[in-house]
C-alpha cells in the first residue's frame, strides 16, 4: 500500500493537528508523513508549527512519523501574512493544489484535516481533495467537546483521553475517479490548455463569442457556462441549482443572442457547446483548478525517536 500522508491546515491552535492524528492512530490509520499548511508570514502560525515540531520529537506514539511544514508564500515568493484578500487566496490555492499534486503523483494515499486555521484554507484542502484525490483518500473534521475548549486552547493540552474528540469523515467526490479524462487536463497549465483550444476556433467565431458574452446578463453567463460544460440541460440546471424552466428561460435568451451573431448557422445547444466550451476555457471564463508549478518554500522537520 502507498505511504499515507496527513495534510492539515494549521492556524494558531496546534492541538487540532495532534487531536486529529491521535484519533487516526486510534483507528489504526498511521500516516507516515504529517504535513501542515499555513501562511508563511504569520508569526502565530509559526509558533504553532514549532509547538508541533517539539511534540513529534518528544511524544512516544509519534516515533517514526515524519513531520514537516509547508509555509505558503505569495506568487512572487514573499511569505503570506494571512488569507485576507483575493490575491492571498489565489496564491494560497496555487500552493495548495501543487502540494497535493506532488503527493498524488508519488502515489500516496492522502488524509486531509480541514478543521484548523483559516476556514478558507480548509475549504481549499477540500477542493484539492475533490480535484486531485482518489476514492482511497479521506477528508477529516474533528469535534472537540465544548467543555474542553478552554483547557486545550493554544496548545495547553496536545492530547486528550481516548474517545474525547470525535473524528468525522467528510463526504467528497473525487472528480477524476468519475471522469478519468479530466486528469490530463488538470495536470496541464493554463497556457497549455489555451494553446490546445485556440486552434479550434476561427478568429471570426472568437469575435462573435465575445459579442454574445457582452450582451448577456451575469445570470445568463452562468447559464452559458453550465450549458457549455455539461452534456444535458438537466445536468446544467442541477449544477446551477436552478429549476429546469428557469434554465430554459436563460437558454432562450442565449440562443437569441447567438443566432443574431451567427446568421444562417444552425445554432442549437450542440453548437453552443462546441463553440463556447473552447472559447470560455481559452478566455479564462471557466474555473481552472490547475496552475504552473511554484517552488515550495517551507521547512521540514523529521521526528526523532527517543
Amino acid at each position: 500500500m502507498p505511504d499515507q500522508v496527513l495534510i492539515a491546515s494549521l492556524g494558531g491552535q496546534p492541538q487540532i493537528v495532534t487531536f486529529t492524528l491521535d484519533a487516526l492512530l486510534a483507528r489504526g490509520i498511521r500516516p507516515q508523513v504529517v504535513e501542515t499548511v499555513f501562511p508563511g508570514g504569520n508569526a502565530r502560525y509559526h509558533d504553532a508549527h514549532r509547538r508541533l515540531a517539539r511534540e513529534f520529537e518528544q511524544y512516544g506514539p509519534y516515533r517514526g512519523l515524519r513531520y514537516q511544514a509547508y509555509a505558503l508564500n505569495d506568487l512572487s515568493g514573499r511569505p503570506l501574512p494571512d488569507l485576507l484578500t483575493d490575491g492571498d487566496l489565489d496564491a494560497a490555492w496555487a500552493r495548495v493544489r501543487e502540494r497535493v499534486q506532488h503527493w498524488k503523483r508519488a502515489g500516496h494515499r492522502l488524509h486531509f484535516s480541514i478543521t484548523g486555521g483559516r476556514r478558507a484554507l480548509g475549504i481549499m484542502l477540500y477542493a484539492a481533495a475533490m480535484t486531485y484525490g482518489s476514492s482511497q483518500d479521506r477528508v477529516w473534521h474533528i469535534y472537540t467537546p465544548r467543555e474542553w475548549l478552554p483547557r486545550v486552547r493554544d496548545g495547553a493540552r496536545m492530547h486528550l483521553p481516548p474517545g474525547t474528540v470525535r473524528l468525522l469523515s467528510v463526504p467528497f467526490v473525487p472528480w477524476t475517479a468519475y471522469f478519468p479524462g479530466l486528469r490530463g487536463l488538470l495536470e496541464a497549465s493554463p497556457e497549455a490548455v489555451r494553446r490546445a483550444l485556440a486552434p479550434d476556433l476561427e478568429e471570426g467565431d472568437r469575435q462573435r463569442c465575445e459579442m454574445v458574452w457582452r450582451r448577456l446578463t451575469p445570470r445568463q453567463r452562468e447559464a452559458l457556462r453550465a450549458l457549455a460544460t455539461t452534456e444535458t440541460r438537466t445536468q446544467a440546471a442541477r449544477a446551477l441549482g436552478l429549476a429546469l424552466s428557469t434554465l430554459d428561460s436563460h437558454r432562450a435568451a442565449i440562443l437569441r443572442a447567438a443566432r443574431a451573431a451567427w446568421p444562417g448557422e444552425r445554432v442549437d445547444l450542440r453548437f453552443l457547446r462546441r463553440v463556447f466550451r473552447a472559447w470560455l476555457m481559452a478566455q479564462g471564463h471557466l474555473p481552472t483548478p490547475w496552475g504552473d508549478f511554484q517552488e515550495e518554500v517551507g521547512v521540514g522537520i523529521e521526528a526523532k525517536g527517543k
